[in-house]
């Protein structure tokens, strides 16, 4: 009798951990989706910005693709408050996240009617608060699992920071080739953005060396690099502080969304080894 006890006591147990690990899992890989999630609504950002400078400087065939990267920032939004409400995260993060949404749907709204500049300018404030959000969201939930830490740190404040200087770049080089002209304030910015992709780039291959990825080789890695000092050379030697620049905008705007693929690329590599 003492025996079935015991066994049953164990069989209860293990049910009892089983599940409640399992638990503690879902949680965090709810958390992880989240993360995700501000990822995607930090890209589509960034894309908005770019072509809304490209139309607000005379591409007039980017005003219908802005209106089509609004919608998907409505989607993100959605995904985002679903992502919050499955979570149990402090109510600062959840009045944070909605401020971001409100203020970029107002943002959205009076966009062409603003200075080209400005609206630039904070379009690059609501990514910056998304990534700062992220990364409360990392230390606060990851914190203390050292390893899924660093790898996390390295998605949102390696990689996801090197797509936006490499969206910097694309959105008013953009703007710059549909002027047809780079003005003097704008050679510094981008000279800025151009040296921030190069030391993102450099901080990524540190964060890479002796590490493995699925589905992404060193020659993978190779390809990915070539792709950045491409479109950072093109960058430089024809359209910072050139005058009668004769590129076409919608090629140099493709090429830099290329480059932001190749580095989502290596996130999505890094995102997937912790699943």
């Amino acid at each position: 009798m003492l025996k079935a006890y015991l066994v049953f006591i164990v069989l209860v147990s293990s049910s009892w951990s089983y599940s409640f690990f399992d638990s503690e899992k879902s949680i965090d890989k709810r958390h992880l989706d989240l993360i995700h999630k501000i990822k995607d609504v930090v890209i589509n950002t960034q894309k908005t910005r770019g072509l809304t400078n490209n139309y607000m400087n005379g591409n007039v065939v980017a005003q219908l693709l802005v209106y089509g990267q609004r919608k998907e920032m409505i989607k993100n939004f959605a995904d985002i408050n679903k992502g919050f409400k499955r979570l149990e995260l402090e109510e600062i993060f959840y009045k944070k996240s909605s401020s971001l949404i409100q203020n970029s749907k107002s943002l959205n709204q009076i966009a062409f009617k603003t200075n080209s500049a400005e609206v630039f300018t904070q379009y690059s404030d609501l990514i910056e608060k998304w990534m700062e959000l992220n990364e409360n969201i990392i230390v606060q939930r990851f914190k203390t699992n050292e390893k899924v830490y660093s790898q996390l740190i390295l998605l949102n404040n390696v990689l996801l920071s090197l797509t936006e200087n490499i969206g910097k770049m694309r959105g008013m080089g953009s703007g710059i080739v549909a002027r047809g002209f780079c003005k003097e304030n704008e050679t510094l910015q981008m000279k800025g953005f151009a040296n921030e992709v190069q030391r993102y780039k450099m901080l990524l291959q540190y964060h890479m060396v002796g590490k493995e990825y699925k589905g992404l080789s060193k020659n993978d890695m190779i390809k990915i690099e070539i792709s950045l000092e491409a479109y950072a050379s093109l960058t430089l030697e024809k359209v910072i502080s050139k005058k009668d620049i004769s590129l076409n905008t919608n090629e140099y705007f493709n090429q830099g969304t290329r480059a932001i693929s190749d580095v989502l690329r290596v996130y999505m590599a890094v995102a997937a080894s912790l699943n």
